[in-house]
């Protein structure tokens, strides 16, 4: 797929049949939507508002001329191993140090911009340059400033991170997402926004946030505890309590559900452990599943779906297909 037929997509310039094109292409496998995530982010980016004092085009055509030269490093990404270490057409990494990589200093397509991406079953933390440290889960992206502007903090993300943001009254600090924005000057939350996703999720932990859809409507405020989660299809946030410590219990390698539909605990499980899974059962499609996997196996995960819950599983070329016991 070309590149400028994937910048149209991703500005809205597209004609329906391209499209569709588009669609089917992101969607044919797993390294065409990392590649489309990866440009979307970066070039999201680079129009954000913090830089509202510079020509938007311009910006994108800097964007984009550095992009052209530098195709074989999409592939890179793509099939990159845990231990990140891309040095292509100009992009540098530093501060590898394991499978929790501590990232300070990457250059994607401008000298401006920063993109971090992890992979399935990997996780990062980065410091920011106004040392708030951002926590992100598998198979995700995050971009920022190299340097934040005098009124604003602006990243973006998309997948899941968790943000300890450092306290600045003058300088708020937005996250944006695909579908909402979260407004914040010090605070810790969580927010998990997967592109495949159903809902997009911001949970507080401490302090207060605001949250916002991108039809500009009345600020969300959340309280410590609380989750603001959006519906894609409704186009609708709704706040629930919930206990934080669960929600952010993937950064000690744990996964816990409560009452969560059995597709989204497959998209969890194949993020963190980079399997794909079939779910050859309608009535599975409809079960909730409630449980905690601790640090376990893929092995140990799936015969304890086999034991607390009516699922059956068998491996197949490379898959694990569910089905009803």
């Amino acid at each position: 797929m070309e590149e400028r037929e994937l910048i149209k997509f991703i500005k809205g310039e597209i004609n329906p049949e391209d499209k569709r094109d588009v669609l089917k292409w992101i969607n044919e496998d797993q390294a065409n939507q990392k590649r489309y995530n990866l440009l979307k982010a970066t070039y999201v980016s680079s129009t954000l508002d913090a830089y509202e004092d510079i020509n938007k085009e311009k910006a994108y055509q800097k964007f984009y001329s550095r992009k052209t030269s530098s195709k074989r490093a999409y592939k890179s990404i793509a099939i990159a191993a845990s231990f990140v270490v891309l040095c292509i057409a100009g992009y540098t990494f530093s501060s590898v140090t394991g499978n929790n990589l501590i990232v300070t200093t990457v250059d994607f397509f401008s000298n401006d911009i920063k993109s971090i991406a992890t992979n399935p079953g990997d996780q990062k933390t980065i410091i920011l340059p106004d040392g708030s440290t951002v926590v992100m889960n598998a198979d995700s992206y995050v971009t920022y400033p190299k340097k934040f502007a005098d009124s604003i903090r602006t990243v973006t993300l998309i997948g899941e991170a968790f943000f300890d943001v450092k306290r600045d009254t003058t300088k708020p600090f937005i996250v944006h997402t695909d579908n909402i924005k979260i407004r914040v000057l010090g605070t810790s939350f969580n927010i998990k926004s997967y592109p495949n996703d159903e809902k997009v999720e911001t949970t507080l932990v401490t302090g207060k946030v605001e949250v916002l859809n991108n039809k500009n409507e009345t600020p969300i405020v959340l309280e410590p505890s609380q989750q603001a989660v959006y519906t894609k299809k409704k186009s609708s946030i709704k706040v629930d309590s919930v206990d934080s410590k669960n929600i952010i219990a993937w950064k000690e390698g744990k996964l816990v559900f409560d009452k969560t539909p059995l597709k989204q605990v497959v998209l969890d499980l194949k993020r963190k452990y980079n399997t794909e899974f079939i779910i050859r059962s309608d009535t599975l499609l409809q079960y909730k599943y409630t449980g905690e996997f601790d640090n376990l196996s893929l092995e140990e995960v799936l015969e304890i779906l086999k034991l607390s819950s009516p699922i059956n599983y068998k491996h197949l070329n490379n898959k694990i297909m569910l089905e009803s016991q």
